[in-house]
């Protein structure tokens, strides 16, 4: 085992929430070190220093560890930026609740340990694309909740969108892709007036597709 990916403790010596973390945590250092073809249950094992079938027991096979892996990381990382707000806040500026929000995504989205998932996952699309379909369920439930928030305000006459899902999926392209477009996927690091020009531009596009004029 190399020195920084040394494990927390012995596995014995924690409980079964402790002993899946401790999976977790073992999985994603293996799987950002060695990438997802290359990683092995074993691998994983050892680095948990617990067996391959108490893996089996708590996420059932590699590909169901690695999609827990992204969860936990974008969860992790839209905490870190915004103490995980809401996917649309109220403070009554449509304007700047979007800038806000894409702001958020964004910060989230160039996060070191998702911009190591995101590598992975284009690495290995070609010979296994359901880890684009497991890579971009961990952000299905911010997709949801935006997507209703657009058709509340659809109800209210703010937004005139045919489809909440589409424009959903053209909000995040606009800010959070871009971003992560002209970071050149994580390699470059972006300034806040980087991020602050992207998403101003990328909320203003969006808003003048769908704002409703008086």
């Amino acid at each position: 085992m190399s020195p920084s990916r040394q494990a927390t403790g012995p596995a014995g010596a924690v409980g079964r929430p402790g002993k899946r973390q401790a999976i977790l945590d073992a999985a994603r250092r293996t799987f950002f070190a060695d990438g997802f073809v290359q990683t092995s249950v074993d691998a994983i094992a050892a680095e948990a220093e617990v067996s391959k079938q108490t893996i089996y027991n708590h996420f059932g096979d590699k590909r169901a560890l690695f999609v827990a892996v992204a969860e936990a990381v974008h969860a992790q990382a839209q905490a870190a930026a915004a103490d995980a707000g809401p996917a649309f806040v109220e403070s009554g500026d449509l304007d700047h609740d979007l800038r806000l929000l894409a702001r958020i995504m964004v910060e989230s989205a160039l996060v070191k340990d998702v911009v190591a998932l995101r590598r992975i996952v284009i690495a290995e699309r070609a010979r296994d694309p359901a880890l684009v379909e497991a890579f971009a369920r961990s952000r299905s439930a911010f997709d949801q909740a935006f997507a209703e928030g657009i058709r509340e305000r659809v109800a209210l006459g703010i937004l005139d969108v045919d489809d909440p899902v589409l424009a959903t999926r053209q909000f995040l392209a606009l800010t959070v892709q871009e971003a992560v477009i002209q970071s050149e996927y994580g390699v470059q690091e972006l300034s806040p007036d980087q991020i602050e020009r992207i998403v101003d531009d990328g909320v203003r596009m969006w808003l003048r597709a769908y704002r409703v004029r008086a």
